[in-house]
């Protein structure tokens, strides 16, 4: 019943105005918000509310003929529980608003397809009850669509977010209650204000209205939608009443069509609230999911790391038999596995933690200028064993004397997963070269070149993401490479990757000099 009130009083209210204007029908038709509502609130059990809201209007207030007013009404109806239906099916599991998929779902839905039905059986019931020409149909259909398609823009999105059908974006803090209040009625009564002037000589004047989007972008943003929907809906209705009763910037001179101009209005300021609003609402989320994952790695890291060492450290002892013989033969090959599968899940934790404190912006670099032979020497000796185990050769070249600009850690980090990456993807008498020399303007550039299994061009963008490995016997935990260039992003700088299948790979990083690494 309240959905048909509401339908029946807005209805009259709408009608009976523009028609004192000598507009019919009316050009922006506001009971189909009231239908949105009602068909997102209740679904198909409130369309008889909407039906008979909709009869009264067209058969008492409008006059239609008996059989138009039903038709008509059926698709007053029709049309908002087909768009909630299919909106439903579509719309994002965080809220309509706070999503721009939910966004385009809602206009899509509500201000395209629910129109477009109630336009097409109105049309319909024009064609089989009035004597009218064919030619005269599709001009009849564009302005009832555009006229329903209006009227849910103005008020269907702010009585969703005030009725609490649809998820508010964020609230504002509370000790910004009242500068927000003050902000968001001084828009308002500017709006007012401006829309109920007397036309204004000169061209510019009509353009004023436009910059209504600034504050209310503003208010969407730092107060609310709710409240800037509010605005935009207060805006709409005072800009087409105004206009129409000859009062505005919109009734100045040169203005060819001034409803016409009322409607851009409308669409504009909806559609640049909603859109920022959601976009905004994403990032935020992403943000606020970004720090809680950083926050639980961060904790998780001691829980993890601490029995993980004693498994390791126990898995030590027994393995090498500090305290006596193991006994049975199965079980120092089962404690050799849990030795190894324990330092690759350390490996992997360690990783992660690193991979993600980077992303969240918490890796901290203290660069200063390094002796490249130290920091090459130091990384060659650790990957020196792993080498030779596997039967591989292990060099270096570099410029006498070269320095590099970079945090040492950080730098040392990238040289090891580099070197055991090439060690690892190369066979047995293979060599795996480290080069480091400078360019022109003081660019240090630094190649590891192997001459390994190599991979095409899927595979070099494999690698580069986070657990891609290349190759069923890959091993490891696909995090070398993507860290390696995460750091040297960090510092300015750029690691690229050229290989070929069979043929090797050649991974090159590059450190920029001093002043431009601050930068």
């Amino acid at each position: 019943m309240a959905a048909a009130i509401g339908y029946c009083v807005l209805g009259m209210a709408v009608s009976q105005f523009f028609a004192v204007y000598g507009l019919f029908p009316a050009p922006i038709w506001l009971p189909a918000s009231i239908a949105v509502v009602a068909a997102s609130l209740g679904g198909i059990r409130l369309m008889p509310g909407i039906f008979l809201g909709s009869f009264v209007v067209n058969y008492l207030v409008l006059h239609a003929s008996l059989p138009a007013a039903l038709l008509i009404s059926l698709g007053n109806s029709l049309g908002p529980i087909i768009g909630a239906a299919v909106l439903a099916r579509f719309r994002p599991a965080r809220g309509v608003f706070t999503r721009f998929s939910g966004v385009v779902a809602f206009i899509l839905c509500n201000v395209l397809l629910h129109p477009a039905i109630t336009a097409s059986t109105g049309t319909l019931a024009l064609a089989m009850t009035a004597d009218m020409d064919a030619s005269q149909l599709y001009s009849i259909w564009v302005q009832w669509w555009l006229c329903d398609s209006g009227g849910t823009l103005c008020f269907a999105p702010a009585l969703l977010l005030l009725l609490g059908i649809e998820r508010e974006t964020h609230a504002a803090a509370p000790e910004l209650l009242r500068r927000n209040l003050a902000i968001t009625a001084a828009v308002a009564v500017g709006a007012i204000a401006l829309f109920a002037t007397l036309p204004l000589p000169g061209a510019i004047p009509w353009g004023l209205p436009f910059l209504l989007v600034i504050p209310l972008s503003w208010v969407a943003l730092r107060v609310s939608l709710r409240a800037a929907y509010s605005l935009v809906a207060l805006v709409a209705v005072v800009a087409a009443a105004a206009t129409v009763a000859g009062f505005g910037p919109f009734q100045g001179p040169g203005v060819g069509n001034p409803l016409q101009l009322v409607g851009v209005l409308i669409v504009l300021l909806a559609l640049t609230v909603l859109t920022i609003v959601s976009l905004v609402a994403e990032l935020r989320e992403a943000e606020a999911s970004s720090r809680a994952k950083s926050m639980l790695l961060a904790a998780a890291s001691h829980d993890l790391r601490t029995p993980l060492n004693a498994m390791i450290g126990f898995a030590d002892l027994m393995r090498t038999e500090t305290w006596g013989p193991v006994g049975n033969p199965r079980y120092r090959k089962y404690v050799e596995h849990i030795h190894e599968s324990g330092l690759l899940l350390a490996e992997i934790v360690n990783g992660v933690l690193d991979l993600t404190k980077i992303e969240a912006g918490r890796q901290e670099l203290s660069p200063r200028r390094l002796d490249w032979t130290e920091v090459s020497e130091g990384c060659l000796r650790l990957l020196a064993p792993q080498a030779a185990q596997k039967g591989v050769i292990l060099s270096a070249r570099a410029v006498p004397g070269l320095a590099v600009h970079a945090d040492e850690v950080a730098i040392r980090q990238i040289l090891l997963n580099l070197l055991a990456n090439a060690v690892k993807f190369t066979p047995e008498g293979g060599h795996v070269v480290l080069h480091a020399g400078a360019e022109a303007d003081g660019t240090v550039v630094i190649e590891v070149v192997d001459d390994g299994i190599g991979m095409d061009a899927a595979g070099v963008a494999k690698a580069l993401e986070p657990f891609g490995q290349v190759g069923s016997h890959a091993g490891g935990t696909g995090l070398g490479l993507p860290i390696a260039a995460r750091l040297a992003d960090l510092h300015g700088g750029r690691l690229t990757i050229a290989s070929e299948p069979g043929r090797g790979t050649t991974v090159r990083v590059t450190f920029p000099p001093p002043a431009e690494a601050a930068e």
